[in-house]
């Protein structure tokens, strides 16, 4: 064979293999996996080629990966690459030594809000470097789309997951330093295993561990929940519940209650405090301990204490009650520590007086002592702003939180409410009758009325009238009812004799 023929049969055989390559690079590339491409050349000029398209294969396939796989705020792996995982493992014959820890960092988005870009770079990459060096073998850590980090670890024993738990969370107590400054994190976790009997999914284990996190949060800093299948009842019971309070504000079954509020110099009723409850169709009333919570966590307090609000202002002006008990009683509505937050509540309550024709001075604002005491700042520019138009102040709950009378004296108040855990069995308690006196000749001097909450006996009762309480309310007068019931069985005047009677206008 000649020289030429040679290098026709050698040039029409190197691009053959060309084109055999081009064919499995735009196959592979058509179905977006990662299978490899081969050639049987053996011409050194193909098999440096193939070396460098090995080369390129690799980086970009790391590339896709990444893109797909990767968290780029984190640098960790992201939702999608943790579930393909532990899919991955829960589809095995045996059930798995498996649990999820889940970490949180409550006041990453607070500190994060204060850091310029620079500063941001540099916390990331410290984070996650000091979580790597948590890890140990067989373990892997991914990032959820909310920031909640989760660590999938093969262990299952509780005084082991506490431990593990633990360990990661040590790794936020140092600061981190950010050039000159330094910051710390604060950190919550959470685990849910995979439990013997299953079936356990991905989705299940995600969203045990991730109620536990929010019993976790709860806690405060620090705090390590473990998932119980009690805490799936209480998560579906929760669900339940927001539904219902949803429900409730959209087809109209939140009904106003009140209570009475008494004078008990003279055993007359000189106003209301509002109490609602959710009449559900098929399951009757709700009470406000079960759906508050609830609307609390869920951010729907706002809109049921304004409906409330709304329902409640209107009965100032109800000729009935007006008949019954004069023109001039008062009514008090308790404002849940999610609303002193809200700019526009000030605004919104004096709409609602001015709608209703009824007068700012007939409503009383009840504020829990806790709430208060939570945020002052923002209470107090509250509290300013309503007094100024007339409506009055009470600090609701007093002895069930922080209880500081000195602190009361800086409080633009007009009137305090002592928790019922003060008064009940106040009868046999020196030390409860100690406390309260030195409330009550306090609040004299300070000229706050003060009004014992929850009185239930006449010893009670009896003992508060020899203290000189001037202001009570509580079931022995009457539980929380609705109007009509209301309006039927509490007089207007003569409570106490009602009180020593018995149970009548209970």
């Amino acid at each position: 064979m000649s020289r030429d023929s040679e290098y026709r049969e050698s040039d029409a055989l190197f691009r053959q293999n060309i084109q055999n390559i081009t064919r499995q690079l735009r196959e592979r590339l058509a179905r977006g996996d990662i299978v490899p491409v081969v050639s049987d050349s053996d011409d050194a000029d193909m098999l440096q080629l193939m070396d460098t398209v090995h080369h390129l294969l690799a980086v970009m396939d790391q590339a896709i990966h990444d893109q797909q796989y990767l968290d780029t705020e984190t640098g960790f792996a992201n939702a999608d690459y943790l579930e393909e995982q532990l899919d991955r493992r829960l589809r095995g014959a045996d059930t798995p030594v498996l649990s999820l820890i889940l970490l949180s960092i409550p006041n990453r988005t607070l500190i994060a809000e204060t850091l310029d870009a620079r500063e941001t770079r540099q916390l990331r990459t410290a984070l996650r470097e000091r979580l790597q060096r948590t890890l140990a073998t067989n373990e892997l850590v991914a990032s959820l789309p909310d920031g909640t980090l989760a660590f999938v670890v093969p262990m299952d024993s509780e005084p082991k997951l506490r431990l593990r738990a633990q360990h990661i969370m040590n790794a936020m107590d140092d600061p981190f330093s950010l050039g000159e400054r330094q910051v710390w994190l604060s950190a919550v976790a959470s685990a849910a295993r995979v439990r013997p009997e299953g079936p356990d999914t991905t989705h299940t284990l995600i969203q045990a561990a991730r109620a536990a996190l929010g019993e976790s949060r709860s806690k405060g800093t620090g705090s390590f929940v473990l998932f119980e299948d009690t805490m799936r009842a209480q998560r579906h019971g929760r669900l339940d519940m927001e539904q219902t309070i949803r429900s409730a504000l959209r087809r109209g079954w939140l009904e106003t209650f009140l209570q009475p509020l008494v004078d008990l110099q003279h055993g007359q009723v000189t106003g209301f405090e509002v109490l609602s409850r959710i009449r559900h169709p098929e399951r009757g009333l709700i009470s406000p301990s079960v759906f508050v919570p609830v609307a609390e966590r869920t951010g729907l307090i706002r809109p049921l204490s304004e409906q409330m609000m709304r329902q409640a202002v209107p009965l100032m002006q109800d000729a009935r009650l007006q008949k019954h008990f004069g023109d001039d009683f008062t009514l008090s509505v308790n404002l849940s520590p999610s609303q002193l937050h809200d700019p526009n509540l000030a605004d919104q309550i004096l709409q609602i007086l001015k709608t209703a024709d009824a007068d700012p001075r007939r409503l009383k604002i009840e504020l829990t002592e806790t709430a208060v005491m939570a945020d002052p700042n923002v209470a107090i520019h509250l509290i300013h702003r309503l007094r100024k138009q007339g409506i009055a102040i009470a600090l609701d709950d007093f002895g069930s939180g922080y209880s500081s009378l000195a602190y009361i004296r800086n409080l633009p108040l007009d009137q305090l409410k002592i928790d019922r855990s003060l008064v009940s069995g106040l009868d046999h308690d020196n030390e409860k009758r100690a406390i309260l006196e030195m409330i009550l000749t306090l609040c004299e001097r300070l000229e706050l009325d003060v009004v014992a909450e929850g009185i239930e006996t006449e010893a009670e009762l009896g003992c508060l009238l020899g203290m000189g309480a001037h202001y009570g309310q509580g079931f022995l007068f009457s539980r929380p009812q609705a109007v009509d019931d209301l309006l039927k069985a509490v007089p207007a005047s003569g409570l106490l004799q009602s009180a020593d009677a018995g149970e009548e206008v209970r």
